[in-house]
């Protein structure tokens, strides 16, 4: 209110909906207006604590680690990783249970998980090798600290993240199941394709935006080490079963990444699946499809993570002649 002492708010924690409050300016006597969710004491919410790590080039980091609810200290749990870049300020985020293409924090840990988000820093010119680093390092400290299982660890990232926990599966056999969604998979290839959403080329990004191969760092000057930063040029030295999720109009990253990927694995004998959904862009926008992928992401993390039979889906597969029929 712009002539009087009075200010509204709201305020927020894992396990708190951001309801509304009003208080002086001084924030004194605070007092709750709304009470939007009253539901969540009904549900097995989890809690969450932050932890403290460090990566090989001693940066200091963190993340935000949350526990399953009726956590028992001392009990080791399987954990799943999701992550983009920073994630330790989402530490006091409240988050609704939603459909969309990532994994939804309290469903997991209400069915028993921890799920890690750690924080990831970059080295220009190695994004790919500055993940690995600092994913790894937040796992093993988890573990340290005596709150992870560390033979049923599973990691999921999408776009960004899709890349990185691309490459990650390639360099380490830390995780028993990965899950991947609209990847960048051949940086060689990435370079060059479109950007369709805005109609751009993706160079900028690749050199100078999130990518960060570096300025002036192309395809050509630079192969080598484009192909040392693609997932799909490490591809053989994949040991871990993995799931990757795509859409066939999808407008950042063109889905013919994902298809290179998953071909170039299945050559090489790797234990892979590609979900393909189409006419879907970036982000699954039809809640058909949000809720099936939910569904597939959570039974493949489960049995692989918590020992569940397999769905057929998983064991047999489905012909691409076959898509869209029930009970598939």
């Amino acid at each position: 209110a712009q002539d009087a002492d009075r200010v509204i708010f709201t305020q927020q924690t894992f396990q708190e909906f951001p309801n509304y409050w009003t208080s002086n300016t001084g924030f004194a006597n605070p007092k709750q207006v709304t009470d939007a969710n009253p539901f969540i004491s009904e549900y097995a919410w989890g809690s969450k604590v932050l932890i403290d790590y460090s990566n090989s080039r001693g940066q200091h980091l963190q993340g935000t680690l949350t526990l399953p609810a009726g956590y028992e200290k001392g009990k080791r749990y399987p954990m799943l990783v999701y992550f983009y870049e920073i994630m330790s300020n989402t530490h006091h985020n409240f988050q609704m249970p939603i459909f969309d293409d990532r994994p939804h924090i309290a469903e997991y840990a209400s069915d028993g998980y921890l799920v890690l988000q750690p924080d990831v820093v970059y080295q220009i010119g190695h994004p790919g090798t500055s993940a690995v680093d600092c994913v790894t390092s937040a796992v093993k400290k988890v573990i340290e600290l005596g709150y992870a299982d560390s033979a049923h660890i599973g990691l999921q990232g999408h776009s960004w993240g899709g890349y990185q926990s691309s490459y990650i599966v390639t360099r380490t056999n830390m995780f028993a199941a990965v899950v991947t969604g609209a990847p960048p998979t051949n940086l060689l290839s990435f370079y060059d394709e479109l950007y369709k959403q805005t109609g751009t080329v993706q160079q900028g990004i690749m050199e100078m935006g999130q990518v960060r191969m570096g300025t002036d760092s192309t395809p050509w000057n630079a192969t080598k080490l484009y192909e040392d930063q693609s997932p799909i040029f490490n591809v053989e030295k994949i040991q871990t079963p993995f799931l990757i999720l795509q859409g066939t109009a999808d407008g950042a990253v063109d889905w013919i990444e994902g298809l290179q990927y998953f071909n170039a694995a299945r050559r090489n004998g790797k234990h892979v699946i590609f979900l393909s959904y189409p006419g879907e862009p970036h982000h699954l926008a039809q809640k058909n499809n949000q809720v099936d992928f939910q569904k597939r992401m959570k039974q493949f993390f489960d049995h692989y993570l918590k020992g569940t039979p397999a769905p057929h889906w998983m064991t047999d597969g489905v012909p691409q002649v076959r898509k869209g029929e029930a009970n598939n």
